[in-house]
């Protein structure tokens, strides 16, 4: 099939929209092609679970040399088994949803050198993306203070998780980057997590399924107090420590990614510091004071997109878990 003069951006633009209607919830990969047939078979590009755009060029094995140096756009290995035989492929994958155009514009690129050269697809795709980077880079941003301070609420959850269980995966447990409603879940417990100062008492809680316990399992809203500290532990300090204690340690480097964090930007984030963690734990049963599709009298109205509202705690705070009882529970072991 000739693609001389193929309008890539177009073909890129119909089918996003096609995959979007395809898609199924909890879907693993919405997959299509876009008309380009290299040796070891079909471009395709897909939506994942999450929603994040996938370039996937087909290769005859898995010697893919990886790039993954930004959080927002990286270049990983992938497999997909498709009636019985496994295609390996060289995956571009874009993990930020406001650089949509910006990712269509590299992946436009890399097909159309493939489409006239019929060159190394992993090769072709780390040369166009180094070209690129600098733009991803202007454009990604970086993480807000706020988003530092729950990055590392939720980095101190996890540590505690692995310290119980070093093998448990990250990319199972740890939702949160997913875009899940809770940010941990481990068999039938959800954990929330949310950070606060000194003395603040006040979370933002995102929609009515935050506080909104698993089907037949338990809730806990972890509460991590974190206070400035310039001899105390940054955010990149923290990251490294996390990678270093997990056994799937790619795992933990790939939701940092999802969560808009590169080991590349660590000096961006090394100069806040903070003490120790101190956890505080409250469940969340139906008694909780939470917005919940259940708490309502009936359904959202279809014009109201999303709820997000301020929940003040200190109420509950005489009766929450300790940071000790918080640690057994997340370590899967009674508190001494």
């Amino acid at each position: 099939m000739s693609t001389a003069g193929t309008d890539w951006r177009r073909e890129l633009r119909v089918t996003w929209s096609i995959l979007a209607a395809q898609r199924t919830v909890g879907e693993h990969m919405t997959m299509a092609p876009i008309g380009l047939a290299l040796k070891a078979g079909e471009v395709q590009i897909g939506l994942d679970a999450r929603g994040d755009r996938h370039l996937l060029l087909p290769v005859r094995n898995d010697n893919v040399r990886e790039d993954l140096r930004s959080a927002h756009v990286r270049l990983k290995k992938g497999a997909i088994v498709l009636e019985g035989r496994t295609q390996h492929y060289a995956d571009l994958v874009c993990h930020r949803a406001d650089l949509g155009d910006l990712f269509d514009d590299v992946v436009s690129e890399i097909v159309e050198r493939l489409a006239e050269d019929g060159g190394d697809p992993s090769e072709t795709c780390r040369r166009v993306l180094e070209a690129w980077r600098e733009m991803f880079a202007g454009r990604g941003g970086r993480l807000t203070v706020s988003e530092q301070r729950g990055l590392f609420g939720e980095l101190t959850v996890l540590e505690h998780l692995l310290h119980g269980n070093a093998f448990l995966r990250p990319t199972h447990i740890w939702t949160g980057p997913d875009r899940r409603p809770h940010d941990f879940c481990l068999a039938d417990r959800s954990w929330e997590v949310k950070t606060l100062g000194a003395s603040r008492s006040m979370v933002e809680i995102h929609g009515l399924d935050q506080l909104a316990p698993p089907p037949g399992g338990c809730l806990t809203l972890i509460l991590v107090r974190l206070v400035e500290d310039t001899s105390g532990t940054s955010l990149p300090e923290l990251a490294e420590r996390v990678v270093n204690a997990a056994e799937d340690s790619r795992g933990v480097i790939e939701q940092l990614a999802k969560a808009g964090y590169s080991a590349a930007d660590a000096e961006l984030y090394a100069t806040a510091r903070y003490g120790r963690p101190q956890l505080l734990g409250l469940t969340v049963d139906a008694d909780f004071p939470a917005l919940t599709h259940a708490s309502l009298r009936g359904t959202l109205p279809t014009s109201i997109e999303a709820v997000r509202y301020s929940l003040d705690v200190a109420d509950q705070l005489p009766d929450a878990l300790g940071h000790k009882e918080v640690v057994a529970q997340l370590q899967g072991r009674s508190a001494s």
